[in-house]
């Protein structure tokens, strides 16, 4: 399958210098950019191409092979090579046949009377063509060996160094050769592209995946994206020929490509890789000790073996996940848990907590994994995936040793409030009873008020706004500073709740409080959710310039991180989603949502049912009801695989189905079916506000905002607030498009 890269042509044309160095692993298309750049370089000029195997090489065998391709004798010494390259004259060659503006050469036996008429031909060929003006000479070094003499690395650094300007080297290698590099790059004469330029992009990732399986699903894809990053070998020889399960031919691939250029030392390291999340050159040398394992893994850096640094954490690596996959089945047994517990300990140790609970439960050691969890700071949660894993985790440790400890029970009892299993997470509270009293009456007031906290959380969850303001309130003055994440949690779902009610500026005041809190903790993490509860108020204010500038800075923020699904991205992505169509940009909110949906693929949370809703919602703008009911379905399916109570997404589901039907009937049928639709289903008026509905029902008797505001005793900013609120619980853009919502929807008569 051949896939254009355009982008790096025109890199490689922009600056043709002396020596072009394409250096990445095995599968990357080194080889086929280099001749998709050749077949339309102008003018052609010479071209040498010599496919090197990645055999070692002693110097004279490679210039015997070079002086072969240039039509001189077989004996030529590697001074006459160099002298005759910077001469600039013709290359006295054989063309085999010229394919547009491709001379392709072969490597003739020199010495025979045959070989030296046909580079004479050739030579009289050449300096035909080149008659007018003078062109290039490009010698082609294909799979450049990774270990060369000395000798051959000094006459490359001649070679390289020539005066003749017509001279340009192409080199495809997988480790940097040991040359003066530096130099080169310091004198503008080095291009150089590694396994990061070379990857795929995303759409030429979807175009390849277009062509070799049409019907893969966005989920599959997303999953092979994060594995292969973009890797094309990995995303050809993933795929089987019924594009429905992994191909083995990937792992053939890799024992003959990667596999058996290595040492058995390189191989047993990579053998262990291949379980291990994280690696570094101290972690190989403590894990295999004994062994000078980090010298064998810096040498498998150089040599590009597919083990790539890990963003945002200098110094630790990973091999790239397919390739993990791949080479998992080369240790197994007790050695693998001998190594996973050697790991779990030293990850431990190095403070990464998270690592060695996995390496714990994967060696089949429960105990340990829980020992280890205690260790956690209780923000881990709120950190890249780790709201899944905690939840994975819990499916594979026994409940008596998560009800163990309070600081177990605390940190999944929160973890089951993020992820809507309301009814779990109270059980899991009403486990921290049994260890009060506490003896010290201190900590026993702190652990109330961290219970408090989660208590009022689940009360407002459950729609119980009053005792969840009692609850967060009570919890807020007894919570010091090294309870902030429990403050942090009780300011927010206090400002949310009174987003609900209307009273922003209160609202407004605990979400600065939050922030400052965040910032002063460090926690990005909490940075983010707070910001993203501030675009909604902005929202609500009908800030919509200030709710943009906040959601792309946060955006902008994460960016660097994504190797791999980052749930909170998602959250920012559906949000932005919901704010472009808020303004009437559908098409472009489509795109946005989906591609928050393949940050949150495999999340179970509560946030994710937003999707759903919004896509559900773009649907029924775009008049398909048919496929705006297939949403809600999935987006019901989704909810009930993750176990989330029905209470936060029965309703809201509702909702937006009778958004549809008021679209798809005239008012006066759609209110009778929407009245027996809602017969599980709360009165939508219940969305609303009292004073929102009073609002309504004075817009809709044709009032404009100053009499609404006279006859309401209030200012026409307020009115124009609660416009803009009741347009977005409504889902509506115009003021008459909400008023035929709430009368279908039995909120007007």
């Amino acid at each position: 399958m051949f896939v254009p890269r355009p982008h790096l042509i025109d890199a490689l044309e922009g600056k043709p210098c002396r020596l072009q160095l394409l250096c990445a692993p095995a599968g990357y298309g080194k080889t086929s950019l280099v001749q998709q750049y050749l077949q339309g370089i102008a003018p052609p000029g010479a071209v040498v191409w010599m496919a090197l195997g990645g055999q070692r090489q002693t110097l004279e065998r490679f210039i015997a092979k070079l002086a072969g391709a240039l039509g001189l004798p077989v004996d030529t010494a590697p001074d006459g090579v160099l002298a005759f390259l910077d001469s600039g004259l013709s290359v006295p060659v054989t063309p085999l046949s010229r394919a547009g503006s491709l001379l392709q050469l072969t490597v003739l036996p020199c010495g025979s009377e045959p070989a030296r008429e046909e580079a004479r031909a050739a030579n009289e060929f050449l300096q035909e063509e080149h008659r007018s003006e003078s062109r290039p000479i490009r010698l082609v070094l294909d799979d450049l060996p990774v270990e060369m003499p000395a000798d051959l690395n000094h006459w490359f650094d001649r070679l390289l160094s020539l005066n003749n300007r017509q001279l340009q080297v192409l080199v495809t290698c997988r480790q940097r050769p040991d040359w003066n590099l530096p130099r080169l790059m310091l004198t503008g004469q080095l291009l150089e592209f590694g396994a990061r330029q070379l990857a795929l992009r995303p759409d030429e990732f979807e175009s390849l995946i277009d062509a070799l399986a049409p019907h893969t699903d966005a989920l599959a894809r997303g999953t092979l994206w994060h594995e292969t990053g973009g890797w094309c070998a990995g995303v050809r020889l993933s795929l089987s020929l019924d594009h429905a399960r992994p191909s083995p031919l990937l792992g053939q691939y890799l024992e003959r490509e990667l596999l058996s250029r290595l040492s058995d030392e390189q191989r047993e390291v990579m053998g262990g890789m291949a379980h291990l999340s994280r690696v570094s050159a101290d972690f190989c040398e403590q894990l295999w000790e004994g062994r000078q394992a980090a010298w064998v893994f810096n040498s498998l850096l150089e040599c590009h073996a597919f083990v790539f640094p890990l963003e945002q954490q200098p110094g630790w690596f990973r091999l790239l996940p397919a390739v993990a996959q791949a080479l998992q089945s080369h240790l197994s047994g007790a050695p693998l848990n001998r190594l996973r517990l050697r790991a779990c300990q030293l990850l431990s140790v190095l403070g990464h907590v998270d690592d060695a609970v996995e390496q714990a439960l994967c060696a089949d050691q429960p105990e340990v994994a829980a020992n280890y969890m205690e260790r956690l700071w209780l923000s881990w949660i709120l950190r890249e995936r780790h709201l899944n894993k905690l939840m994975e985790w819990r499916e594979r440790i026994e409940p008596q040793l998560l009800h163990s400890s309070l600081r177990l029970i605390y940190l999944c009892a929160k973890a089951l409030l993020f992820s809507g299993r309301l009814d779990e997470a109270a059980e899991c509270l009403a486990r921290l009873g049994h260890f009060l009293p506490l003896p010290d009456p201190v900590r026993n007031q702190r652990l109330l008020a961290n219970w408090q906290a989660l208590f009022g959380t689940l009360q407002a969850l459950r729609g119980q706004a009053g005792p969840a303001r009692l609850h967060c309130r009570a919890a807020l003055d007894y919570l010091g500073g090294e309870d902030w994440l429990s403050v942090l949690l009780c300011h927010c779902i206090l400002a949310r709740l009174a987003m609900g009610t209307g009273d922003l500026a209160q609202a407004q005041t605990l979400l600065d409080h939050s922030l400052e809190l965040a910032r002063r903790r460090g926690s990005h993490e909490s940075e983010v959710l707070v910001n993203a509860d501030r675009v909604r108020l902005m929202m609500l204010r009908g800030q919509a310039g200030f709710a943009q500038a906040l959601l792309r800075t946060e955006l902008d923020r994460l960016a660097p991180f994504p190797s791999q699904p980052y749930p909170l991205l998602g959250r920012l992505l559906f949000l932005r989603g919901e704010l472009l169509l808020q303004q009437g940009h559908c098409s472009e909110a489509e795109v946005v949502i989906q591609a928050g949906l393949l940050q949150v693929r495999d999340c179970c949370a509560p946030f994710v049912l937003n999707a759903y809703l919004l896509l559900a919602e773009i649907a029924s703008r775009n008049h398909d009801p048919e496929k705006a009911h297939l949403l809600l379905h999935e987006a019901e399916r989704r909810m009930q695989w993750g176990k989330i109570d029905s209470a936060l997404y029965q309703a809201p589901i509702a909702r937006q189905k009778n958004r549809i039907l008021a679209r798809e009937q005239p008012a006066e049928t759609g209110h009778a079916s929407v009245t027996r639709l809602s017969a599980g289903v709360p009165d939508y008026q219940d969305d609303l506000t009292p004073r929102e509905v009073s609002v309504l029902k004075l817009l809709a008797e044709g009032m404009s905002v100053r009499e609404v505001g006279s006859r309401l005793f209030i200012s026409e900013n307020t009115v124009k607030t609660h416009a803009k609120n009741i347009n977005v619980k409504l889902g509506a853009c115009r003021r008459t498009q909400a008023i035929n919502s709430a009368k279908a929807m039995g909120i007007l008569a």
